[in-house]
């Protein structure tokens, strides 16, 4: 009975709940001050603003449990930011990652949220103690007292004032800002950055209604040509044998000597929601924004009469990549039991069939490596052992790295599937294959795991990339079989030059096609390595937040 009168007189008093809740909503910021590079008065402001504005809202009311209830979704947000810090170690919640919430589908999620528990954990500790208690307080309709909430408001006012000087101090004499570098404030800037961008993206039909590419095809209109854009998900070229990995995960394609590799192709973003747009379009990092009023190649290709199709083996999720797909005349996406990149092919073969003798443009979504790998090929061709593990932690390394090399030995196979296929028709045929971005897999000590950190890496950005063309394609074109067997060791930004390339191999003419960007024009230049951010800025790779070691990556690669 002692123990339980103890308990309950702790849970009546609203003031040490008004003291309590304040020091644990800043968990958040002194993590931040330690996981991110700020000058010392940054991080000062970032812990005496935040929280002299939480004493000064918990005297706002005489219940401060009612304002607990009011303010609960900022536990949830200290939750979501403790999960990032615990897969990346830095950044803060980006708007890529809220845009993500809304276009990853609900199985790709759960397959996520199954592997943090850890965060979860401890998030579930700080937070919903204090919001139990806040509905305690509520509910009883307790009081802080006057004497508490006039100390609460003068100490909040006079800190307030402190850290809004050391704030302004910081922005005269550094890059500091408070809408980027106090949390929370960071994160509500971010989140309404990002109802914007999903706004804008929800109205692109209408933002691109006008638009046209006034296409011309120099090509035969009445010659059958195919050309097949293979986009693949999660995908790092170092664990590709084909580009020197030591593991024999390319057993088909190795055994090629037709095809085309591009080992210095690095990706512009670590997100699928960028990637794949700029892929499909002539934007580039200095003009993503400028993507609402555009439409895909796809429309290009219909202009000149092609037969189009998208089949994807991603979930709609109403971002671009979606709205661009729908361009097509035949669009399907793979449901339910048909979840492998294997029926892809299946799909290819029948509308290849349907539209024989036509021209074709067909673009295969996969979902190549993204986690979990295990999930991503049959159990029957599990090559390398064990591959079980599912848990996003360093000690199942070994057993993720199988699990990701044996989804790789997959993609090999459905590349390799594709290009028989084509080679079957006896026609003009060109395939081409890059993935979007790539993926840490615990690959250092900064034991960085999965991809669309706010930080990104080497291995999110060096993807493979590869092309194959027939020998009916080849005595047709042969300049274009040489130009992308020259341009092969050139650094290729695939999201920049994909569209102009297969705008260049199919003989469409656009006022968009920029020949210094096709990887088929004797005129390719290299563009300078440059990195779409959160912000949606264009800025460049080396000053893009990657570290050191990257840099050095980049370097050995050629890059930088």
């Amino acid at each position: 009975m002692q123990i339980l009168t103890i308990i309950k007189r702790f849970f009546n008093n609203i003031n040490l709940l008004a003291i309590i809740y304040p020091i644990l909503m800043i968990f958040p910021n002194i993590l931040l001050n330690i996981t991110e590079s700020m000058p010392l008065t940054a991080k000062i402001a970032n812990i005496i603003v935040p929280l002299s504005l939480y004493y000064l809202l918990m005297s706002a009311r005489k219940n401060a449990g009612v304002m607990v209830l009011y303010l609960s979704i900022f536990c949830v947000m200290n939750g979501f930011q403790i999960t990032v810090l615990y897969l990346f170690g830095e950044g803060i919640i980006a708007i890529d990652m809220l845009i993500n919430c809304v276009t990853t589908n609900t199985s790709e999620a759960g397959e996520l949220l199954s592997n943090l528990t850890l965060p979860i954990i401890i998030s579930s500790i700080l937070y919903i103690p204090l919001i139990i208690w806040g509905i305690y307080s509520a509910f009883r309709k307790l009081r802080t007292s006057e004497k508490f909430r006039n100390i609460s408001r003068r100490y909040g006012l006079i800190g307030l004032s402190v850290g809004i000087l050391i704030s302004i101090i910081t922005m005269l004499t550094t890059e500091f800002s408070p809408s980027r570098h106090i949390y929370p404030f960071n994160i509500i800037s971010n989140i309404v950055t990002a109802l914007q961008r999903t706004y804008q993206s929800a109205n692109f039909d209408k933002t691109s209604a006008d638009f046209k590419y006034n296409a011309i095809d120099k090509h035969n209109a009445n010659q059958e040509e195919i050309y097949v854009l293979i986009i693949g998900e999660t995908s790092r070229a170092i664990n590709w044998e084909i580009f020197g990995y030591d593991r024999s995960t390319n057993p088909r394609l190795s055994k090629r000597d037709n095809i085309i590799k591009f080992p210095r192709a690095v990706s512009q973003s670590n997100t699928t929601h960028k990637c794949v747009p700029m892929m499909l379009t002539h934007t580039t990092p200095l003009s993503f924004d400028s993507i609402m009023y555009r439409k895909s190649i796809i429309t290009a290709f219909k202009e000149v009469g092609y037969s189009t199709a998208v089949f994807s083996n991603q979930a709609k999720n109403h971002s671009y990549t979606q709205y661009f797909s729908e361009e097509a005349d035949d669009v399907e996406y793979l449901e339910g039991d048909k979840h492998y990149d294997h029926n892809l092919v299946e799909l290819l073969r029948d509308n290849l069939e349907k539209n024989k003798g036509k021209k074709q443009f067909i673009i295969l979504h996969t979902y190549g490596s993204h986690f979990n790998y295990k999930e991503r090929y049959p159990d029957s061709l599990s090559c390398f052992k064990p591959d079980d593990a599912s848990q996003a932690n360093i000690k199942h390394r070994s057993e993720l790295l199988n699990a990701y090399d044996n989804a790789t030995r997959y993609t090999d196979g459905v590349i390799d599937e594709v290009i028989n296929l084509l080679d079957a028709t006896n026609t003009k045929a060109v395939m081409i294959y890059t993935s979007d971005h790539g993926e840490d897999i615990f690959d250092d000590e900064r034991e960085r795991f999965l991809h669309a950190s706010p930080i990104s890496t080497y291995y999110q950005l060096h993807v493979p990339m590869l092309a194959w063309t027939s020998e009916e394609y080849d005595a047709a074109y042969p300049e274009i079989r040489r130009c992308l067997s020259e341009n092969y060791d050139k650094y290729i930004a695939p999201t920049q030059a994909i569209f102009h390339t297969l705008l260049d191999i199919s003989g469409i003419l656009t006022a968009y096609y920029d020949a210094e960007q096709s990887i088929a024009s004797p005129y390719y230049v290299s563009p300078r390595p440059m990195y779409l951010n959160d912000y949606n800025e264009g800025v460049p790779l080396e000053v893009s937040g990657v570290k050191e070691c990257d840099i050095e990556k980049f370097k050995a690669l050629g890059i930088l």
